[in-house]
């Protein structure tokens, strides 16, 4: 034994920062019992040969045997009934002595069976999840964790975090899709009916015009099926722009590329998917002659485009206008001096999402009767009912926003700069719908349960007394679809929640919410949006009631940023009740997320969920939460990517994915073309393995199925301890049975005494052990051998 000590220069320390990769996928369609790919062990290397021991002595008092097994589900009584396993041994050995036969295999096999199906021991079979969650009805460990993200943990990383905080961008798309679970004859209705005899109709444009908006053909058809025409928006008699497929398909054999297909003037009202798509333009007769399509796949799936149509005019190049698809203009030529009707034919409706097909009064989408429960504007005086001649037969399959109608030709600088930015003024436009969140709403019929309304006008993004009251989520549709040159509100035609009139047992909130195709449909027409090409501007909202009221529009420090809508304090402190015990705030609450009993709307609801959590932030959001098993020190920044395949309610038609961008957001990031990094629909704390998705427009993110990835940061430590074992050191030894030998049995042996180096330990200055290391094989060291032993550790 020799003892060296450790000079400084003979350690070398050094660090590697490590970035495991994690793919993490849940679902809970998923049978309970099976395992959820991705999960992460307890321990590092599971084996399934371990297994659980028991104490013989809990078979019973004074009964203990040394030689049980000792084995998980053998019993006393398979023990006595068995041979002891020494017995069995010594009995096998005499045997083989005496030339006997001795078959050991039934007993032996009894007992492996037993081993084989006794239960591993819990460190090997326990795993950990990423753990989601939506905010609960009531106070529990979820509550509390919300509260402790919302209240403790931005607030301690709101400057290191893009908002870090209960807020999220103001920035959508307007969603029309079609499935088996929504409606296909939906859409968007605006009035054009004059408000005043002699006045010019509020959407028509009177000579020259541009129709302007950006469009993402995400939804293809179902295999097997054709991809029908889908209509962007329809003023009959006056102009339709479509959305039709290329040649392109997939491997699937479903569409992948698209073209755009205008109709003006007369030919506005022949059925888009009537039209023969191979027929040059400029070559039917009418009434198809001013029908228009640009060039084979002038579009791509899932792939933001900016469209603009523009024409100047009879008298402007020879009558020629441009269809602009990312500034590559498509020509085509109109030979009349405008494109509106005869006067005797009124075009009292523009709609968006479908084609209207019909001989029926338009304006009487707008009637009284609907108005007084709807919240659209404006109404129509003395009708009182709903069209009944009519159909919307082109559902749209895409997502659109920034959708503008101006009433003069733009140039193609002014094309340019649509595609980059959006507007803050309304000049020259004669139709505006970004869409933005405004707070100004009209009165309406709003839910309180599934069997109870109230009336008034809605300031928030989403129906918050149905949310805190019964736990049901409903987006605020209205809100959304301002129209901000004539302030102009929508009629959402089979896009709208009514109430049951009829006994329902056992129904929650959200049962009653997707049960309906119309409100699934109202819940995902608005979406996070993913087009990073473009920034809007939102200075517009300073025409609406955001110029006066800027409660929505602030951050936590009480800053105005236009950008955002808070919903940190969605209600105010005069709508909680003091502290009074469980059982007697339950009546005194009446109606509950269990329980819609009745209520008394003459004192508005009693907002049960939020008497019990006292949380007046929004609970329309979801939460990750990560064990650092999984990442290490953190999540490394940039890395996140969580994915919905079918949002909950689309029928598995709507995909989300949201990525983070390094600073602490959250985006959607679906598109193929570039994202937009700063819109934020959610907050990731990369140190603490949690991420909260605050938009409501993506209900019950991940509820059925998603997958995250990730990749961690982890370091690794490692030490070297270079052991230097020079000539006349570690010559002898301390073991007693320690003899001198000859290190080879060669005659010519120069140096025939060694030892055996077979380990090492390193002291502390006490000549404590505080490592050891044993070789694995030793090391024959003579007197004149010189070595240098290293000694790693990792950690």
């Amino acid at each position: 034994m020799s003892l060296i000590k450790i000079l400084p220069e003979y350690i070398e320390h050094f660090s590697l920062t490590l970035h495991p990769e994690i793919d993490f996928v849940s679902s809970s369609l998923q049978p309970a019992t099976s395992l959820t790919t991705g999960s992460a062990h307890l321990s590092a290397r599971p084996s399934k040969c371990f297994k659980n021991l028991i104490d013989p002595a809990q078979w019973g008092e004074n009964s203990y045997d040394p030689d049980s097994p000792g084995v998980e589900g053998y019993n006393e009584e398979d023990y006595a009934a068995s041979i002891d396993l020494e017995s069995m041994s010594r009995s096998a050995i005499q045997a083989a002595q005496d030339g006997i036969d001795y078959d050991l295999s039934t007993n032996l096999s009894d007992y492996m069976e037993i081993v084989n199906s006794s239960s591993q021991i819990a460190r090997n079979s326990k795993r950990f999840n990423v753990v989601r969650f939506d905010p609960p009805y009531s106070f529990n460990l979820n509550t509390a964790a919300k509260s402790i993200v919302r209240n403790v943990l931005m607030p301690f990383y709101i400057s290191s975090y893009d908002h870090c905080q209960f807020v999220y961008t103001n920035y959508h798309t307007l969603n029309f899709f079609t499935s088996s679970l929504v409606p296909s004859n939906s859409a968007m209705i605006y009035s054009n009916a004059q408000r005043r005899a002699g006045e010019d109709r509020p959407y028509y444009p009177t000579g020259s015009f541009t129709i302007d908006f950006y469009i993402n053909p995400r939804y293809t058809n179902d295999t097997g099926a054709e991809f029908k025409a889908g209509t962007v928006m329809h003023l009959s008699s006056t102009f339709a722009v479509s959305l039709v497929s290329g040649s392109k398909k997939d491997g699937d054999g479903n569409a992948s590329s698209y073209r755009v297909l205008l109709q003006l003037s007369h030919s506005a009202d022949v059925e888009p998917s009537s039209i023969n798509l191979d027929i040059p333009n400029n070559t039917r007769s009418y009434p198809k002659d001013l029908i228009f399509v640009t060039p084979d796949n002038s579009l791509h799936r899932n792939n933001w485009h900016h469209v603009s149509i523009a024409w100047g005019g009879k008298n402007v190049n020879n009558g020629t206008g441009s269809i602009w698809i990312d500034n590559n203009p498509h020509t085509f030529s109109i030979p009349s001096s405008s494109i509106l009707p005869p006067k005797h034919i009124s075009s009292e409706a523009l709609v968006l999402g479908n084609y209207y097909s019909g001989y029926d009064n338009e304006a009487k989408f707008f009637n009284t009767t609907a108005y007084g429960t709807e919240g659209f504007f404006p109404q129509v005086p003395g009708l009182t009912d709903d069209p009944i001649f009519f159909k919307f037969d082109h559902p749209l399959n895409a997502e659109i926003h920034d959708v503008k109608i101006f009433n003069r030709d733009l140039n193609g600088d002014e094309i340019k700069q649509n595609v980059e930015s959006g507007r803050s003024n309304i000049k020259d436009l004669l139709f505006y719908v970004p869409p933005f969140f405004v707070k100004e709403a009209r009165e309406r019929n709003v839910l309180i349960t599934p069997f109870q309304t109230e009336r008034k006008a809605p300031v928030d993004p989403f129906n918050v007394n149905f949310s805190f009251g019964v736990g049901g989520r409903l987006i605020n549709l209205e809100n959304f679809s301002r129209e901000f040159v004539r302030g102009y509100y929508p009629r959402m035609w089979h896009l709208t929640a009514s109430t049951l009139d009829y006994t329902v047992m056992d129904i929650t909130a959200n049962g009653y919410v997707y049960s309906s195709g119309s409100t699934r449909k109202r819940n995902l027409t608005i979406l996070p949006n993913d087009n990073g090409r473009f920034s809007p501007d939102f200075n517009l909202l300073l025409s609406g009631s955001a110029k006066t009221d800027m409660s929505q529009f602030t951050n936590i420090l009480g800053g105005v940023d236009l950008s955002i809508i808070n919903i940190n304090k969605m209600l105010t402190t005069g709508s909680t009740m003091s502290l009074i015990p469980d059982a007697l705030a339950e009546d005194v609450a009446g109606v509950t997320p269990t329980d819609m009993g009745t209520i008394d709307t003459s004192t508005g609801p009693v907002l049960t969920i939020y008497q019990r959590t006292q949380d007046p932030s929004s609970n329309e959001v979801t939460v990750f939460d990560m064990s650092n098993l999984f990442y290490g020190n953190r999540i490394l920044p940039g890395s996140l990517f969580i994915t919905d395949p079918g949002v909950t309610g689309s029928g598995g038609k709507v995909r989300i994915s949201l990525k983070d961008n390094g600073r602490g957001g959250l985006f959607r990031a679906d598109a193929l073309t570039t994202h937009p990094a700063w819109a934020n629909v959610g907050t990731v704390l990369y140190n603490e393995g949690v991420a909260v998705v605050k938009s409501p427009h993506i209900p019950f993110f991940g509820k059925d199925m998603f997958e995250l990835k990730c990749k961690g940061e982890q370091n690794v430590h490692m030490l070297t301890v270079n052991i230097p074992a020079g000539v006349g050191m570690f010559n002898s030894s301390s073991n007693p049975k320690f003899k001198t030998v000859s290190a080879s049995l060669d005659a010519n042996e120069y140096d025939p005494n060694f030892v055996y180096i077979t380990g090492l330990n390193l002291h502390d200055d006490n000549l404590n052990v505080i490592m050891r290391s044993n070789l694995a094989q030793p090391i024959k060291k003579r007197r004149s051998d010189e070595f240098l032993i290293k000694f790693k550790k990792d950690f």
